[in-house]
């Protein structure tokens, strides 16, 4: 039985006992290793992606969620954010399939979140990005049923407990279900027009 595991999980509290910092560098060198990063995401936008404020708010929400015992939170900002770079390394391809959800989630104030958005609009023309968004409203040959990310043939699945990372037969199924996502996203002009909808709707 241990030899057909394929999944690998490991709690965040023990993730992050040295601190968030650490643990944004070992996926800066995920991605420094990686040439093709996939994202599905149903409610954060992705790291890759995030604006230092926005990541602030989300990392500093972990500090009290998993009481942790270092709050190194500027540290593992600066991590992420350097981590931004790679994205226009064009050896690499990066796709971003984001839930319509995710630009209306209000998980910071209202200014971080135009900011946020504004930010996914300048990454929709990145020739080595592919971006689009999963809309609401229609009807989908596939369930969203969680967030994850691939790293070329590696799936990693994040939860309120933990990360989970899955290879072989089952990072293949998550390679499959993303494509299958893929078929009702829209992208270009059509995907600006939902990030410029949700901005006009923020409340100040």
């Amino acid at each position: 039985m241990l030899g057909e595991v394929q999944a690998v999980h490991r709690d965040w509290r023990r993730r992050m006992r040295q601190g968030q910092a650490a643990v944004q560098d070992s996926y800066n060198q995920l991605v420094a290793e990686s040439r093709l990063i996939r994202h599905f995401e149903t409610v954060y936008v992705p790291g890759l992606l995030q604006t230092a404020d926005y990541a602030r708010r989300i990392l500093t929400e972990m500090v009290e969620l998993h009481n942790l015992d270092i709050a190194d939170v500027d540290a593992a900002v600066a991590a992420r954010m350097q981590r931004q770079h790679l994205l226009y390394d064009t050896s690499k391809r990066f796709e971003f399939l984001l839930a319509e959800p995710v630009l209306r989630w209000l998980l910071c104030p209202p200014d971080v979140m135009r900011g946020q958005l504004d930010r996914l609009q300048t990454v929709a023309g990145v020739p080595n990005i592919r971006f689009g968004i999963l809309p609401l409203g229609v009807q989908l040959a596939t369930t969203p049923q969680n967030s994850f990310q691939m790293y070329d043939d590696v799936a990693i699945v994040e939860t309120f407990v933990g990360e989970t990372t899955h290879r072989d037969d089952e990072a293949a199924a998550y390679a499959k279900a993303i494509e299958r996502l893929w078929d009702e996203a829209v992208t270009g002009d059509d995907a600006r027009r939902l990030i410029v909808r949700a901005a006009q709707e923020l409340h100040n």
